[in-house]
C-alpha cells in the first residue's frame, strides 16, 4: 500500500471512528493511563506534546491535568518547520489548519529541553514506522530530539506496515 492508499484509508477509518464518540474517549483515556505509567513520562521534567486536531487522541485535558507537575512543549508551525514554545493557557490562538498554537508571547523551548515526546501521526507499525499528513513537519523536528519518543494513536492507527521513505524517523515507543 502506498503512503497515499493508506492516508486515504485511515480517513475512511477516522470517519467510522467518530461515529462513536464514547468509544473513542474510552480508547484515550486507556491511552494516556499507559503514558502516565510509562517511565518515560514518570521521569521526565519537560515533554513536547502537541494540540490534537479533531481525529487525534484529544490532548487538551492531559496537559490540564500534568501541568503543574511537567513543563509541556507545544510545537507551532514557522514557515516548514516547527518551533517549540511552552504552554501557556493565556498565550493560545488559532495557528495552522487552526490548531491551537502558542503566540509570541510563550516563553521558547529548545529541542534540546525535551525528555520524552509524545509524537502524532495519521499511522504507526510495530516497527516505530510513522506516517505524518505529508508535509514532513515531525519528520525535521524529530532528528533535533535526544529523547525517547512515543506514537500518540488509537490502536486502529497500528497496522502492519507503513512505507517509509529514507528521511521518515522511527519512534521508539508504540503503545
Amino acid at each position: 500500500m502506498t503512503k497515499a492508499e493508506l492516508r486515504q484509508y485511515m480517513r475512511k477509518m477516522s470517519g467510522e471512528r467518530q461515529a462513536s464518540p464514547e468509544k473513542e474517549a474510552e480508547d484515550a483515556m486507556e491511552f494516556w493511563r499507559k503514558v502516565e505509567a510509562s517511565k518515560e513520562f514518570r521521569s521526565a521534567d519537560t515533554i513536547l506534546i502537541f494540540m490534537a486536531m479533531p481525529d487525534e487522541i484529544p490532548t487538551r485535558e492531559f496537559i490540564e491535568k500534568w501541568r503543574c507537575g511537567k513543563r509541556f512543549a507545544i510545537p507551532r508551525v514557522k514557515g516548514e518547520n516547527l518551533e517549540l514554545k511552552e504552554y501557556n493557557p493565556d498565550f493560545l490562538s488559532p495557528g495552522y489548519k487552526g490548531i491551537p498554537e502558542p503566540t509570541d508571547e510563550a516563553a521558547d523551548i529548545s529541542p534540546d529541553e525535551i525528555d520524552f515526546a509524545l509524537i502524532p501521526g495519521t499511522a504507526f507499525d510495530r516497527n516505530g514506522h510513522r506516517m505524518g499528513r505529508g508535509k514532513g513537519f515531525y519528520d525535521r523536528l524529530l532528528p533535533q530530539l535526544h529523547c525517547p519518543t512515543m506514537a500518540v494513536c488509537q490502536e486502529w492507527r497500528i497496522v502492519d506496515e507503513v512505507p517509509t521513505d529514507p528521511w521518515d524517523i522511527r519512534i521508539d515507543i508504540i503503545p
